[in-house]
Formats: structure tokens, sequence, C-alpha cells
């Protein structure tokens, strides 16, 4: 049975007007905390937690937000309208038009490079890919992927040093890594 106070994760969607999928999105952001019920399918969500978002929410309404909706934003991102747009550009319209690689370079630097490939150097590939062949066959991709970025971030040169430049190239290699165990063991 579910407490007066838990509502669906329909019910919260309706409370806040926004789609399921962007209820998710707030909880995967922190805005929100989904919880499991004994009995129950699916997500419940406290009300006052839900309510209390929405009432941050009036008021507020960057474009792209739908009147009475909620929108999240940030230096780089917009969520409103049940659309997420990075740098004022729908997230589908970049998906569609863009390799991952070029928007993730993009949305760090604000500069679109055309064609550009990241490349993981040797020591992260070298590092990543014992772990990932130690793991049991069983493993997931997702377990396949964190074994490799765990090993591969622990042989990064750059990993203490946080200036922009160093992190945006710790990100590009760790991403060359972990694509490079995926596509292996695919």
């Amino acid at each position: 049975m579910l407490r007066e106070s838990m509502l669906t994760t329909r019910e919260a969607a309706e409370r806040l007007g926004v789609k399921p999928e962007t209820l998710y999105a707030y909880v995967s952001r922190g805005l929100l905390t989904s919880h499991k019920a004994e009995g129950h399918r699916g997500s419940l969500f406290e009300a006052r937690e839900v309510d209390s978002l929405a009432r941050k929410s009036q008021g507020r309404q960057p474009d792209g937000a739908a009147p009475g909706g909620l929108a999240v934003r940030t230096g780089i991102t917009l969520i409103g309208s049940d659309r997420y747009y990075f740098r004022g550009v729908d997230a589908a319209e970049l998906a569609e038009n863009y390799d991952y690689e070029e928007v993730a370079d993009w949305l760090w630097t604000g500069v679109m490079t055309s064609g550009i490939r990241f490349r993981a150097p040797e020591d992260l590939l070298t590092a990543a890919e014992p772990a990932v062949r130690a793991l049991p066959a069983t493993a997931s991709p997702v377990d396949r992927l964190r074994a490799a970025a765990v090993a591969a971030s622990a042989a990064d040169p750059l990993r203490f040093d946080l200036t922009p430049d160093a992190v945006h190239a710790t990100a590009r290699g760790l991403i060359a890594a972990l694509r490079a165990q995926d596509h292996e063991h695919a």
C-alpha cells in the first residue's frame, strides 16, 4: 500500500506538468529523489518534495520553458518544455547532426570542431585493458566501462591538474579509452 505522502511517477509528472522522462532527468540532476516500494512497480516520489520543486519553478520561466512548466537552467543546459538544450541548441538537433565527440568538445570549449576524434594516451589503454579482461564473462557493458574508467583514471598523469585545459584533455582521453574498451568487448 502506498503512503499518502508518496506520488507515482505519473502523478508526480502531472503535478510538475512534465513527461516522465523529464521527471527522471530531475532525479539524475539531484532535484528530486525517487523511492522504491515493495509490491509497487515503478518509482515513487515524496509529494512535499515534488510540490517544493514546483513552487521553486513558479515565476522563473527561462526561454524554452513551457508556461507553467518547470525549467532547469545551468551554465550550459536548459531542461524545459520536455526538451533539453545545450548552449541554446536543442539536444535532439545536436544528436542528429553531430557526433558524440564533436558535441562533447563543443560543450567544453564553446567551439564546434567538425570531425574531432578523441585519442586515448597509450598509458590509459594499457591500464584499462587488463582491468577489463580480469572481469568475469558475465560482466555487463556498464561493469566493463566502470573498470576501464577506474584503471584509466589511475594512470592519467593529469588527474590532479584541475586547469580547464587539463580537465578537457583528461576527459577526452578517458572517453577514448572507454570507447576502445567498449568496442573491444562488444
